[in-house]
């Protein structure tokens, strides 16, 4: 099911599913940016680096989207695309084994730097 709303990448025509409007982007380029978040957070992680919790968060939560799209069909038919979420689901769980047992040191948000400086 699509939202009848097209990708908002340049020269990109295909629909955006219903569960990426708030992205704007259709499941191809959705796969892309977050494959490319998680490639850099790797990197950090690899280099000992801190991650921002935001990017770490918003990363491990994308487990449930991909999860839930190889589950209900959720847009992905084509075999490439279900290829790409069991890739990023693979990822994923190197990620969050990766801070498991490495104590993953992250830096702290925008937000909570600002709370505290109000205080």
């Amino acid at each position: 099911m699509t939202s009848g709303v097209r990708c908002n990448i340049a020269h990109c025509q295909r629909e955006i599913l219903p569960t990426l409007s708030a992205h704007g982007v259709c499941l191809g380029h959705y796969l892309e940016m977050a494959s490319i978040r998680l490639q850099a957070a790797l990197e950090l992680c690899q280099e000992g680096r801190p991650v921002e919790p935001g990017a770490f968060d918003w990363l491990l939560s994308q487990g449930d989207f991909a999860a839930h799209a190889l589950a209900q069909g959720g847009g992905a038919a084509d075999p490439v695309e279900r290829t790409r979420l069991l890739e990023l689901l693979l990822c994923l769980a190197n990620l969050h084994e990766y801070a498991e047992h490495h104590s993953l040191e992250t830096t702290p948000s925008a937000r909570s730097v600002a709370a505290a400086q109000a205080r």
